[in-house]
């Protein structure tokens, strides 16, 4: 399996690792994968207004796990993956997994610094898409927000809202096809379809926020829940912090945080800490280095019976299952 971690910087720096990763180079901001590790490419676009592209066309014959790590810079992204085969991949925002009605082979959706997000693949499956960078004076000027703090509340509201991800129709699957054709075209051809998708996605945001209802988090809050979400993933092989420890330590109520990390993360703060270890579990038992039993004292269960039902009430499947795929 590859595994990539990173944290968003550029999309030049990226390129750079996966160049490592690939023990190959970069040629005019494109990355041709070797014919040992698979098929394809990524490029990198510099887009109008500061903005900047990742397009790719991959095919690994090694399943990946790509996931993108929360950071501090504050930044958006606008990503559009379209998977051929729907079971052979998943994409995960922190302790939430698109449905596959949701992702329907196609997904475009808005993220932001503060969350994980992970992209798995299985081997031998085509993976296409465009990453499209968004700063943040961008997003202030194109929705039309006076106020600075306005745009990570809005963020958080329309995610709570279960409004971060747009319907694929046919002109956008269009538009990628266009982006990510083979064929000899003029920059200026690409970059106009890549800023039509742009176009589109926030045209329907934009219409979305309109109708939108506040759910009265402030900046601040926003914050705090994430300063919860980095003590409580700190380390998952171990008990996390009591909601009292926690709100002791941010100076908070507990009804309160609970209140905010709900909103921010979409599940109460211990019910979150254990997806996540789950998930973890997961990663492990996929990799195929690690028996059930090595999985679980790992992650701290001394009964690997209540291992086994933490996992299945996630997953809806036994870890066992996981091991005989990978055999």
């Amino acid at each position: 399996m590859i595994e990539f971690r990173y944290k968003l910087t550029s999309y030049l720096t990226i390129l750079d690792q996966l160049a490592e990763v690939f023990k190959t180079q970069l040629t005019d901001q494109t990355l041709i994968i070797p014919p040992t590790a698979g098929k394809g490419f990524f490029k990198l676009l510099d887009l109008p207004y500061g903005l900047q592209s990742l397009t790719y066309n991959i095919e690994l014959n090694q399943d990946l796990n790509f996931i993108r790590e929360k950071n501090e810079t504050e930044f958006y992204l606008l990503t559009f993956d379209q998977i051929s085969t729907a079971n052979k991949g998943s994409i995960r925002i922190n302790a939430e997994e698109l449905s596959e009605a949701q992702q329907r082979n196609a997904a475009i959706y808005l993220t932001s610094f503060l969350y994980d997000v992970e992209l798995k693949l299985q081997k031998n499956t085509p993976l296409t898409g465009i990453r499209i960078l968004l700063p943040l004076h961008w997003m202030q000027e194109y929705l039309e927000l006076k106020e600075k703090e306005e745009l990570l509340e809005k963020y958080v509201s329309l995610k709570t809202a279960g409004i971060w991800y747009m319907p694929v129709d046919i002109e956008l699957k269009e538009l990628l096809e266009d982006v990510l054709s083979t064929g000899k075209k003029p920059p200026l051809f690409t970059t106009n379809r890549i800023m039509r998708i742009v176009e589109k996605f926030f045209n329907w945001l934009y219409n979305e926020l309109k109708s939108l209802s506040s759910n009265g988090i402030s900046r601040a809050d926003i914050m705090a829940a994430q300063k919860i979400e980095t003590i409580l993933t700190k380390d998952i092989t171990a008990q996390p912090p009591t909601i009292k420890e926690l709100a002791r330590g941010i100076a908070m109520s507990e009804s309160k945080l609970k209140k905010i990390f709900k909103i921010v993360y979409g599940l109460p703060p211990y019910e979150y800490y254990q997806k996540q270890r789950m998930h973890k579990a997961m990663a492990l038992l996929q990799s195929g280095d690690h028996s059930i039993k090595d999985v679980g004292y790992t992650l701290g269960y001394s009964n690997l019976s209540n291992f086994t039902l933490a996992f299945k009430k996630i997953f809806g499947i036994l870890p066992s299952t996981i091991t005989r795929e990978v055999k």
